[in-house]
């Protein structure tokens, strides 16, 4: 009724506005190019006509298509040199029901009796894939423009069988239409479970459901419930904010699903193997040797897959049994996870490392991994086949060491002396500022006895001073005489106690004071007694006379005395300050020692590997060599020697890249190393970016440790005693020990930029971190770049003005600063 009426009233402002010229333009597009089954399109027909000219559309026949809707837009505009000018947009909304190629045929437009067409266009419907199906009774009900739905498959299930949680979020079209911002997901806060996130859809998808259309996001994530019982999973929600019209505010939402129970059941007793480990799936075993060739003495990897579907964390590592005569270390392990849909798969692999004592033959037993099977409700075991490990006689003494037609120096004999680490420790440092602490108290001591009069009597002798000198005062009973004792007694106490501003503080301050000196509380008051008594004689209206003030006198005597003998000397404060320096270098001894035979460690293993592995280098067999001296590098991961005699095998292995970065790092801990140096000119020559990652003085870490501790603390022992003996150049002589400390803790400290060792014989140097980039170069093995930039698994090189790019991190060694 409504496209008759527009109709007509188009016809007739046709007839009654004049027509002008130019083109019809038609058009059709697809809102996609390839949907799933279930899923909807949008089909746009658009024309665009100058004029208000009458128009007819033809609908086209869909074919495997079904037509859910269509809707009309129409625009009129109008300017003074085209007149009006017409545009309508028809809008078809389309199911896909079958896969495969669906033609949509032109649509046919008439316009003023002529007619146009767009052109045909092509959609790809596959079959139904990462599209979840939302099951009847989750769909939204008629009177809800926005709901989220939470559901489970399955509700019941055993701990540690996967559960799909799968939250839907369907939005009205119209409402999304009004959404001010992209709505928030809020995902249930769940607990009791083990959790990993599923793919979802990546973007709302037009879907019907129930008869109406909606725009559904999915949301999903895998549970592995952990224990038995009633498991509540609470709701999930979604928070959105829409606006309804121009005159309408922002309005906020919550909309939440309603909460979900998972039943679980506890894992059955009877039938359980003695050596299950909670494993929960279904898995299949496979074992075998990396090496076919053995002799007594060497080392041969063990792996063990194990695939199948399940939580693969859940896995542990067989019971490896006891073999005669093979010692067995146990390996890494790695796992990787691939979805099969929803349902967690992939493998685990776990490593042993075996070496055979003896020559002979040595049969590994079955290996068992049992696991529960939740589909069949019973216990299953995964069991490998005994496999045969043939080892032959090792190799006669004396060979000699092959070269393998390289000029490299040959391998160390002898395990080399890992770093001690030093500017790591907290013990290092704290003898440093200790020695600061030690200096910085001599500067304040030295300050506070120049503001302290000197001790320039025996004790005995002042006293008497003192008073000889008031005694004449006191014979003539002068009033003044009490004024005198009790300044000249406040002036001794001062110096006694080393109490600078003593004489200006209260009697509570004086007698808190005296009793912190050692003074006993009693003789501490009858000084404050004195004191005061003085302090009023000194203004008595009537003279008390020369008895009174000869008694004061005396009492003044008696009092000094017992002052002098108990409270604490100079002589006692020099020796207590002397006492707690010794305690506390003492302490820092305790701290520093202990640490350095830290990483010094039991390293028999280490030092075995490390001969087995000289010994197969030298008759060449790199392969071997290289697997014990990783070995070696395991129990010392910082030894040098171990570091070059790995560099050497890979180098003859063609491993070039690799042996370049090892030959770097051993020389850093041991720069003044010719063999190595040696080895790395006829790798590399003399490459400068190489030459910038070595250090920038032949000295290691370590010894910059020690110079700097030795300048800084005899730096300070120079200041210290520049206090005592008053001599110029211990001045000189401890500030520059003190500035070249802090220039070797500068080179100590200083960070040091990431070096790139080009790896692989495929790494290319491209203009973008994407592969699909330009390759500007292909760098060869062993080449270095400075490492500007790290994004993703990408890093940005450079070698100054002389390339620059990026470099995948998986085609590179790093050497870290």
């Amino acid at each position: 009724m409504i496209r008759e009426l527009v109709l007509g009233v188009t016809a007739a402002l046709a007839a009654a506005l004049p027509q002008q010229g130019g083109e019809v333009e038609v058009s059709a597009a697809l809102n996609r190019q390839t949907a799933e089954v279930g899923e909807t399109v949008t089909l746009t027909v658009t024309l665009r006509a100058p004029g208000l000219r009458v128009w007819s559309i033809e609908d086209p026949s869909f074919e495997s298509l079904e037509l859910i809707s269509s809707s009309d837009r129409n625009t009129f505009r109008f300017s003074s040199s085209l007149g009006a000018v017409r545009e309508l947009a028809r809008e078809y909304t389309l199911r896909a029901l079958e896969p495969g190629g669906v033609t949509i045929p032109p649509v046919r437009i008439t316009v003023e009796g002529v007619t146009y067409e767009t052109d045909a266009l092509r959609l790809v419907v596959e079959r139904m894939g990462s599209a979840t199906e939302i099951p009847r009774s989750m769909g939204p009900r008629p009177e809800e423009e926005v709901a989220v739905r939470l559901w489970v498959e399955p509700e019941t299930v055993y701990v540690g069988q996967q559960v799909t949680m799968t939250v839907g979020a369907f939005f009205d079209p119209l409402i999304r239409s009004r959404l001010q911002r992209q709505p928030e997901y809020r995902p249930p806060e769940l607990q009791g479970f083990w959790i990993a996130d599923l793919p979802g859809s990546s973007r709302p998808e037009r879907r019907v459901v129930g008869g109406r259309e909606y725009f559904v996001q999915i949301y999903r994530r895998a549970l592995f419930a952990l224990s038995p019982g009633g498991q509540r999973i609470p709701p999930a929600s979604v928070i959105y904010e829409v606006r309804r019209g121009l005159i309408y505010a922002p309005e906020t939402f919550q909309v939440e699903s309603a909460p979900v129970t998972v039943f679980v059941k506890p894992l059955p007793r009877e039938g359980a193997p003695a050596d299950f480990a909670g494993a929960v799936g279904r898995y299949e075993t496979e074992i075998w040797f990396d090496r076919s060739q053995l002799r007594a003495g060497e080392a041969v990897h063990l792996w063990l897959d194990v695939q199948g579907s399940g939580n693969l964390s859940s896995l542990a590592r067989p019971e490896m049994p006891e073999i005669a005569g093979v010692r067995v270390y146990e390996g890494g392990e790695e796992a990787e996870v691939q979805l099969r849909g929803t349902e967690f798969a992939g493998h685990k692999r776990f490593s042993w490392v075996l070496v055979p004592e003896r020559p002979g033959q040595f049969v590994l037993p079955a290996l068992r991994i049992p696991y529960f099977d939740p589909w069949e409700a019973r216990y299953s075991v995964a069991r490998t086949e005994p496999v045969t490990l043939t080892v032959d006689r090792p190799a006669a003494a004396g060979v000699v060491p092959a070269t393998g037609g390289s000029a490299l120096r040959f391998v160390k004999a002898e395990p080399g002396r890992q770093p001690l680490d030093l500017a790591r420790r907290t013990g290092f440092w704290l003898v440093q500022l200790l020695a600061l602490g030690v200096l910085l108290a001599s500067f304040a001591f030295g300050r506070y006895r120049l503001r302290t009069p000197a001790l320039r009597r025996p004790r005995a002798q002042r006293r008497q001073q003192v008073l000889r000198d008031l005694r004449p005062l006191a014979s003539s009973g002068d009033a003044a005489f009490f004024g005198q004792l009790r300044a000249a007694l406040l002036s001794w106490l001062q110096s006694r106690l080393h109490q600078p501003g003593l004489a200006g503080r209260g009697m509570v301050q004086l007698q808190h004071g005296l009793e912190d000196a050692g003074v006993p509380p009693d003789v501490a008051l009858e000084v404050i007694g004195l004191l005061e008594r003085c302090g009023r004689l000194r203004y008595a209206p009537d003279p008390p006379g020369a008895s009174v003030a000869l008694d004061s006198l005396a009492e003044a005597e008696r009092l000094m005395t017992l002052v002098d003998r108990e409270a604490v000397s100079e002589k006692r404060l020099r020796a207590t300050l002397m006492q707690t320096g010794g305690g506390a270098l003492a302490i820092a001894a305790l701290l520093v020692l202990p640490g350095i035979g830290v990483g010094q460690t039991n390293a028999s293993d280490g030092e075995r590997w490390f001969d087995q592995g000289v010994e197969a280098y030298g008759r060449g067999a790199y392969t071997e060599a290289a697997q014990l001296f990783e070995l070696a590098r395991s129990a010392r991961p910082r030894d040098p020697n171990v570091l070059f005699n790995l560099g050497n095998a890979y180098y003859e292995l063609g491993r070039k890249g690799e042996a370049v970065a090892l030959w770097i790092r051993s020389l850093r801990l041991r720069p003044r190393d010719d063999d190595v140096r040696y080895n790395l000119r006829l790798a590399v020559g003399d490459d400068p970016v190489v030459g910038s990652a070595l250090n920038p003085l032949p000295l290691s870490p370590d010894e910059l440790a020690l110079i700097f501790s030795a300048l800084w603390i005899g730096g300070c022992a120079a200041l210290i005693a520049r206090r005592r003996w008053r001599k110029g150049w211990l001045t000189f002589a401890g500030g520059t020990a003190l500035l070249l400390g802090l220039a070797a803790a500068a080179l100590m400290l200083y960070p040091r930029a990431e070096y790139a060792i080009v790896a692989a014989d495929d790494a290319a140097l491209r203009a973008g971190p994407v592969r699909q980039s330009e390759i500007l170069a292909s760098p060869p093995l062993g080449s270095a770049y400075r490492v500007i930039e790290q994004r993703g698994g990408w890093l940005r090189v450079s070698r100054g003005v002389e390339s620059e790019g990026w470099i995948n991190a998986a085609q590179v060694q790093l050497i870290d600063g």
